[in-house]
């Protein structure tokens, strides 16, 4: 089985696939307008169009799923070393400041939000 690196075919593929079920689906509705086939007949062979719609979809599905679960997995490892190359090595220090050592209680007013040291240094930077 080849392997298509991008998506984008795949899912066309899908689309059109299910696009074709439902015009052959409407074509055995036609035929049995026309009388070709009695009600139960065309009653099984929609049965049997709709359940391999159903098997093809859920098998590529499947392949789908891997695939993308893959992708998310890699981009998320590479958006995190990205992001640890942009963080500046000086926030660090400035982090461990606002930390409480040990035994001391965090302290703050009342009703002000953890991390209003942050905001302030923020708001002074866009001045």
């Amino acid at each position: 089985m080849k392997h298509v690196t991008a998506r984008e075919p795949v899912y066309e593929s899908l689309h059109a696939l299910n696009h074709d079920f439902e015009g052959v689906l409407a074509e055995l509705a036609r035929l049995h307008e026309f009388g070709m086939f009695n009600q139960d007949l065309t009653n099984i062979l929609r049965g049997f169009v709709k359940e391999t719609r159903a098997w093809a979809n859920f098998e590529l599905l499947q392949i789908l799923l891997l695939r993308e679960q893959d992708d998310l997995a890699r981009f998320r490892r590479l958006r995190k070393r990205w992001l640890k190359k942009l963080q500046d090595p000086n926030d660090v220090p400035i982090k461990a400041k606002r930390l409480p050592k040990k035994g001391q209680k965090a302290s703050g007013k009342k009703g002000q939000r953890k991390g209003g040291e942050a905001e302030d240094e923020f708001e002074q930077a866009r001045r």
